[in-house]
């Protein structure tokens, strides 16, 4: 190849390689600049929320309670209750010879002790405060102590006690506490929000919510031969040391004193219940005020009404309590009931298992009337019974 030939050639490759340079320049520089790029970032959504103190409530959530206020309000009115009993693991005889009262006694076989929690309400400003009967049993006054919600810590006296209820009273000396509102139980609805509030564990002041599941339970856990159950039924978180706690409408409203718990590994399983309060309130003020329950009967051996029963009385429902026994001298001889009577209401209250029918009567004193509506052989009757007292 000539010389000029090879010289053309080397030109025109530099020259390509020029024009190559440049465009690969004018295509980075218009993928590359900043002010044209497009860049893709992950958003973080933030919760706006509500402004700290706000009552103001989002339409998406209008159906939900509030229970800031609730919970703030109540925890000042539930103590935390802590008592110690003689733990009766010592085996030795009880006769003369072992007189458990000597003090000589103490120096050999010293009384060995532990401690119970439990929870209460106080419903009054001069210190009366609702618990469970079993938080306090086995124990007297100087080893019972109440710490408020404020960390004062006072000793409590006893001032009645309810076994067939599993409610007692205890009384501080103190003015101004925070109280709780007693609300009606008997407006309570299987649906409704509640709060349960106690010290589970020993965590005091803690809050739990869940809804009402069921009314008029009874579970066999009162150990008492003339025992009234007619719990409300909640999956409000409730495990040992909530006992004698406040269970609240979501208006803060005391409508239960919670007492038990259903469960198969001694912890919460969804299965919670209290005592409703017009029961709570009405022992609370019998114990107060007379220093013993006033309880009015009326005298009858009972028994709920089942599909079969009903079909053998005629009953155009399956409804109400069968009377199958009467006391001599009592209220039901008094009237004129009989045996195989059906009792549907009382005082406008339909009654449909036996433990409905002992709550509503339990809430009278000796002496009030109220008025039953009993059917018997096809006709519908409406009595007024004046109530006796358990001495009748």
């Amino acid at each position: 190849m000539k010389f000029h030939q090879k010289l053309l050639t080397g030109f025109l490759l530099l020259l390509s390689g020029v024009m190559m340079g440049m465009l690969v320049m004018i295509y980075a520089a218009q993928v590359m600049d900043p002010q044209r790029s497009e860049v893709r970032v992950s958003e973080v959504y933030r919760s706006l929320g509500l402004e700290a103190g706000s009552k103001d409530v989002p339409a998406s959530n209008a159906s939900l309670p509030q229970l800031r206020d609730v919970a703030s309000s109540v925890t000042q009115s539930v103590v935390y209750i802590e008592t110690e009993v003689a733990a009766s693991a010592r085996a030795l005889p009880d006769d003369e010879n072992h007189n458990f009262d000597d003090p000589n006694w103490e120096q050999f076989f010293p009384r060995r002790r532990a401690s119970t929690i439990g929870s209460g309400v106080i419903v009054s400003e001069d210190g009366y405060i609702i618990t469970n009967n079993h938080v306090i049993a086995g124990t007297d006054d100087a080893t019972i102590r109440v710490t408020l919600n404020d960390k004062r810590i006072f000793t409590a006296r006893v001032v009645g006690r309810d076994p067939s209820t599993d409610l007692a009273v205890l009384k501080i000396e103190s003015d101004g506490l925070p109280h709780v509102l007693v609300g009606d139980s008997d407006l309570v609805e299987v649906g409704d929000w509640v709060v349960a509030v106690g010290n589970p564990f020993r965590l005091r002041s803690t809050v739990t919510v869940g809804i009402v599941s069921a009314l008029g339970r009874n579970v066999d856990i009162i150990a008492d031969q003339m025992r009234i159950e007619s719990f409300i039924q909640t999956d409000a978180a409730i495990n040992r040391g909530n006992s004698g706690g406040a269970l609240v409408n979501q208006f803060g409203e005391l409508v239960g004193i919670n007492t038990a718990i259903a469960t198969e590994n001694g912890a919460y399983q969804g299965y919670g219940f209290a005592i409703p309060s017009n029961m709570a309130f009405k022992i609370s003020q019998d114990l107060i005020e007379f220093g013993s329950v006033k309880r009015g009967y009326l005298g009858v051996n009972i028994v709920s009404v089942g599909q079969d029963r009903a079909a053998q009385l005629g009953l155009p429902a399956i409804e109400g309590v069968e009377i199958v026994n009467i006391l001599r001298n009592s209220a039901a001889e008094s009237i004129g009931l009989r045996n195989n009577d059906v009792i549907l209401s009382v005082d406008g209250v339909k009654v449909n298992e036996a433990n409905h029918l002992q709550e509503r009567v339990a809430l009278r004193r000796p002496g009030e009337e109220v008025n039953l509506e009993i059917w018997r052989s096809g006709t519908t009757t409406t009595y007024t019974v004046l109530l006796n007292g358990l001495e009748n």
